[in-house]
């Protein structure tokens, strides 16, 4: 995606914390209307420190099936913090507890070393009239560095104002899933407790995690998981029934996942290594997300 629109950008800072920025992000619910004018792209880059092995291990040890050595939807819990250090910058206008994680694509490009800081550099691009339009996507290109070399790329897609609930009388039916020729992993048993231990470990306290009460803020009557959880369990099922690492996955989430819950991961592999996920309830009646992936036997961790 491309944009005309001038850009803001700012070099060199330290990545901020999540719960910091969090505790800021909550005065932009009642300060932040929307843009009067249109929107400019913003460009950020961010240092962060070497890889934590102790955090590392704690994340691995949540889904135990990795293959990975370095997950590649660990990154993710980087690229969140720098989606938010980058909304909460002046130029973006609109609430950000608001916003709604609706597809993500991450891809690895070349294996992290341990011991050596990462950069990170951020764009969050606008579409065009999205002044003027209901629904609104900006899309937030993350890209992971070490020493100038490309490790991982992450493309995550937000939408504006998604979290109000439905309108009475409107609900939209979605046909079930198609899944012939697909295999099955074993039954996920999610209970109520997962949102806030999955957010101790990622550090996103989001309120439609936590608790009945602050879910219900945002129009759900339970606290509902996170979405990249539901990502990175399905990436280490994968390795564990491929026993390899996968290097690319690309996502979209089509309905909450409300916790307490049980669900199931299908899959389908292709030709080199490619293959088609999806996250469904346990009878595969309806699909939480669903979307590709690509391992790869050969991918060398350092």
């Amino acid at each position: 995606m491309t944009s005309l629109k001038q850009d803001v950008r700012c070099d060199g800072m330290d990545l901020p914390a999540l719960p910091t920025m969090l505790l800021r992000s909550v005065p932009t619910m009642l300060f932040r209307k929307g843009p009067a004018q249109e929107p400019v792209d913003i460009e950020l880059n961010f240092q962060a420190p070497a890889i934590d092995r102790v955090h590392l291990a704690k994340y691995c040890q949540a889904f135990t099936h990795f293959k990975s050595p370095v997950p590649l939807t660990y990154f993710y819990l980087l690229a969140q913090r720098a989606h938010l250090a980058a909304m909460l910058s002046p130029e973006f206008p609109w609430p950000i507890l608001g916003m709604v994680h609706v597809a993500n694509t991450m891809e690895y490009h070349q294996a992290p070393e341990f011991g050596k800081p990462l950069e990170l550099r951020v764009q969050i691009e606008m579409p065009e009239r999205a002044a003027t339009r209901k629904r609104v996507r900006p899309v937030y290109r993350v890209s992971f560095y070490q020493a100038q070399q490309l490790l991982v790329e992450c493309i995550s897609t937000y939408q504006v104002g998604a979290g109000e609930p439905p309108v009475r009388g409107r609900r939209r039916e979605v046909p079930a899933p198609e899944l012939t020729g697909f295999s099955r992993t074993d039954l996920w048993q999610l209970d109520s407790q997962l949102g806030r231990s999955y957010a101790h470990l990622s550090g996103d306290y989001n309120p439609i995690h936590l608790h009945p009460w602050l879910s219900r803020w945002f129009g759900f009557s339970r606290p509902i998981i996170h979405g990249m959880y539901s990502v990175a369990r399905a990436q280490a099922d994968l390795e564990m029934v491929l026993q390899a690492p996968v290097i690319a996955i690309d996502i979209a989430f089509r309905r909450p996942l409300i916790l307490p819950a049980d669900a199931r991961c299908y899959y389908r592999l292709d030709d080199n290594s490619e293959g088609k996920l999806v996250i469904t309830d346990p009878k595969a009646t309806k699909a939480y997300l669903d979307g590709s992936f690509k391992a790869a036997t050969n991918f060398e961790f350092k």
